[in-house]
């Protein structure tokens, strides 16, 4: 899928922008503060329904202003069209999408797949394992159907057995959200597993294109301790969970081990490095959707030259040249956008302007 056009309205210091937008490379320049990241943050939007800065969008509101607007045309390489749109108010929060009644964000996530790779997204080796899910689920969902109506059953149930323990009811009133976690957690487990060997499979080509050919491996953590399923891991944790006020094991438990030469990836290198590594899972991400479901992921990329050398920048500039998707990145300066990349289009963005150079 691809956008056509973006249209921003009292969005952040973007007072109104109507452009259109290259299927292919599309470079946002400016100075720091100008608008770069609240471009990319209105796209971001549109395919996820929220903001990768807070969670009130409301916030993002101009000041003066009493609402926001971001729309767009999207298509993709079989001629099919879309409209997608949200309009925030101080107190509402509307998505839309063509003509439906009702839009959700999954009918959002569903249309226009974004990968995001901003100057933080070192935190996938350094932080929690809910990065780490955030990541390998992203792909989930999209490669495996399965997925997602075993998760919201999941996640449903998880919540009713937390809420009995949380209020000391009885073990039979607790156990009796077990069957449902149990099910519908090993169809979570097993989507995850088979979607990671597909990134084991093609991570290895990119990698090497980014990092070399140090050895990169992916260890899978289910969430619960032991070889004998999740059932028995539930049931043996029961006590343990009844003093806790909450279920301890599962699949919202779940971790990757990144590791480099056997060597965890956070203690392998260089800021810099990192940021490759990590561009190197999330464009092998990128590579197994347009292999495996025929749909093209948008980038977006923030800072593109942070951290990262000349020799670097190429590398990473080569690797986005080869996938062929759409993608926006952002620069300080012209001179700073990669040779290796081919037919751009320059936006310039100056106290949130933006105009096409």
């Amino acid at each position: 899928m691809r956008l056509e056009s973006l249209y921003i309205e009292n969005f952040r210091c973007i007072e109104r922008c109507d452009i259109e937008l290259s299927p292919g490379v599309n470079c946002i320049v400016g100075d720091n503060a100008s608008g770069k990241t609240s471009f990319l943050e209105a796209i971001y939007i549109l395919g996820r329904g929220e903001s990768f800065r807070q969670s009130r969008l409301g916030q993002a509101i101009c000041h003066g202003s009493d609402a926001l607007t971001i729309r767009s045309r999207l298509n993709n390489h079989e001629g099919s069209r879309h409209r997608i749109g949200c309009h925030v108010t101080r107190q509402t929060h509307r998505l839309k999408l063509d003509d439906q009644a009702e839009t959700r964000r999954y009918d959002l996530i569903s249309v226009l797949p974004l990968q995001h790779i901003d100057p933080n997204v070192h935190r996938l080796l350094e932080q929690g394992p809910k990065y780490r899910r955030h990541f390998l689920d992203w792909g989930v969902f999209h490669v495996e159907h399965a997925f997602f109506p075993a998760w919201r059953r999941y996640r449903r149930a998880l919540k009713q057995r937390n809420r009995a323990l949380r209020a000391h009811r009885s073990k039979h009133q607790v156990i009796a959200w077990d069957a449902e976690l149990v099910q519908q957690g090993e169809i979570i487990d097993a989507c995850r597993r088979q979607y990671l060997e597909h990134i084991k499979r093609r991570l290895p080509v990119t990698a090497r294109q980014l990092v070399g050919d140090d050895e990169l491996d992916l260890t899978y953590h289910p969430g619960w301790r032991g070889d004998e399923g999740f059932g028995h891991a539930m049931a043996s944790s029961l006590e343990q969970d009844l003093r806790a006020g909450f279920t301890q094991q599962g699949p919202h438990r779940a971790d990757i081990r990144i590791s480099i030469a056997s060597t965890n990836a956070r203690d392998w290198v260089s800021r810099g490095q990192q940021k490759l590594l990590t561009a190197a899972l999330l464009l092998a991400q990128a590579d197994i959707l347009q292999s495996t479901r025929g749909v093209q992921p948008v980038l977006l990329l923030d800072d593109m030259a942070a951290e990262l050398g000349e020799t670097y920048r190429a590398a990473l500039a080569a690797e986005i040249e080869r996938l062929g998707v759409q993608c926006f990145l952002t620069f300080l300066s012209p001179d700073l956008i990669p040779r290796e990349l081919s037919e751009t289009r320059m936006f310039h963005v100056k106290q949130g302007r933006i105009a096409t150079a």
